[in-house]
This record gives structure tokens, sequence and C-alpha cells, in this order.
């Protein structure tokens, strides 16, 4: 019976392990995001390949629209290696949420539709806030996630 018990933890604690290599927010001071200050993370990639980068928001309800523009670019050894504008969707036309939660929803939306190719090493990813309005009231989090794209074989 130990045995099975050992055997079913074991299982359990690796189906709950999250597949990204990297995760981190930023806080934005008083739940604000001017569009003056750009997050910045450095995540160290474990190895060159295939990965899936994704643009995270935790917002509170708030919010007052129903998107998020951002503008998201990465360096590499000193080169810039992508640059992209995000439309974050956050709300449907109705003005359902579409993140999980209650008063703070938590949204992940990928930056691409396709995997990108990053390098071993330091990659610095920086996110500018694209909207019109000079500040984004409800905006608690921004941050990015990074997974790697599992490979068949």
């Amino acid at each position: 019976m130990r045995k099975y018990i050992f055997f079913l933890s074991v299982i359990l604690m690796g189906a709950c392990q999250s597949p990204a290599v990297f995760e981190k927010y930023e806080e934005q001071p008083d739940e604000v995001w001017n569009r003056y200050h750009i997050v910045e993370f450095t995540a160290d990639i474990p190895d060159s390949g295939q990965y899936i980068v994704k643009l995270c928001l935790r917002h509170t309800t708030d919010y007052e629209m129903a998107n998020l523009w951002c503008f998201v670019s990465t360096r590499s050894h000193g080169q810039e290696q992508l640059s992209d504008t995000v439309n974050l969707k956050i709300a449907e036309p109705d003005g359902r949420w579409l993140g999980k939660g209650n008063s703070i929803k938590t949204l992940e939306q990928p930056i691409n539709r396709n995997p990108v190719t990053l390098p071993q090493g330091n990659v610095i990813f920086r996110i500018e806030q694209g909207m019109r309005m000079e500040e984004m009231a409800g905006v608690k989090d921004v941050g990015i996630k990074i997974e790697k794209v599992q490979t068949q074989g």
C-alpha cells in the first residue's frame, strides 16, 4: 500500500509542474501602467530551441478597456531578436472578462502565433504599454512566461 501511495504522489507532483522555463511579473505602482514605464525582464534560457513566449497580465475589474496594446521586443547577445505589437484581448464585446480570477483577473496570451527560436543564455524582454492613454488604471502586474516546445521523439 505504501508503494502505491508513493507512486501516486510522484505521478501527481509531476503532473502539476509547469513547462515554463521562465515566469516573472512586475507589479505596477498604484495599479497604473504609465506609457513611459518600460517593463524589462532578463530570462536565462537553458538551451537554444523553440519556445512559446506569452505576455501575462494581472488586472483589476477597474480596468476600463476591452484590450491592451503592447510593444514587445527581445535582445540577445547585443542584437534585437524579435519585435512585435501585441493586442491583448481582455474582455468580450459584452463586457465579460476573459481572465481567470475574481477581483483580480489573470491573462496569458502568446506573443506570436508560432513558437520562436531563442538562443541559449540571457535574453532581455522589454514590454511597453502602447495605448493612446498615457496611464492605464487597473493594471496590477505585467509579466512574461516562456515555455519550451516539447518535441515528439
